[in-house]
């Protein structure tokens, strides 16, 4: 039996929400670069290192973690959160897939599993990624940044995809990267699958306590 038939098994999963950048898509580093080129525009010196350890958060919540300030500020908090986002959009071209993704979607979809994308990203953006890494087509539901009002580790962005989606929480199962999808799911009391693709190390992943933790995508299909 396959890992991912044994997981659906086991749990009785009849829904699988994926996170897309760092999970399916090798995206984090433009993320970075959008920040980095953001604050360099405002004359704020922010390292990569704590630009990195918000990866997975909406622009918003990661702007308020490295510029506390902006709390009593939203004009420009907006603004700022637009503006990365703006600078993100030119970057995202030739977008590569991990390894495995592709298989995990196309097998899935051969079992007849309802698949969802819940990401924190802005819509415009998560289409250009999607089409970009032709991914797009797998997708039953699609929850973007746009549908949430706050990011991870609080688990709307899931409980958002599971509503659509009509499945019950003890139904679904999370696919995601980082220890933030981790607390989301576990907020969600959900089941989660860390995939070590992203930027976060693996201790950092296994310390979050996902459900199950594997190198890359394609392990699920051993």
């Amino acid at each position: 039996m396959l890992l991912i038939d044994d997981c659906i098994e086991k749990w009785g999963i009849k829904y699988i929400i994926f996170d897309l950048d760092g999970t399916l898509v090798d995206t984090l580093d433009k993320h970075i670069l959008a920040f980095v080129k953001l604050f360099q525009e405002n004359n704020l010196s922010i390292s990569e290192e704590r630009i990195s350890e918000n990866m997975g958060r909406t622009p918003k919540d990661t702007l308020l973690t490295l510029i506390p300030e902006l709390k009593t500020n939203q004009k420009k908090l907006i603004t700022l959160a637009n503006r990365k986002e703006e600078i993100l959009t030119t970057l995202l071209e030739n977008i590569p897939l991990f390894i495995g993704a592709k298989e995990i979607l196309e097998y899935l979809r051969k079992i007849n599993l309802p698949l969802a994308l819940a990401s924190s990203t802005p819509k415009f953006n998560v289409q250009k990624m999607l089409i970009s890494a032709g991914i797009n087509e797998y997708f039953n539901v699609i929850i973007t940044g746009e549908d949430i009002s706050v990011g991870k580790p609080n688990p709307e962005v899931f409980l958002k995809a599971t509503d659509k989606g009509h499945f019950s929480k003890n139904e679904c199962m999370i696919i995601g990267d980082s220890p933030h999808d981790v607390h989301a799911a576990k907020n969600a009391e959900m089941k989660i699958i860390a995939v070590n693709t992203g930027i976060h190390s693996y201790e950092e992943i296994q310390e979050s306590k996902p459900d199950l933790i594997v190198k890359t995508l394609i392990d699920l299909l051993t």
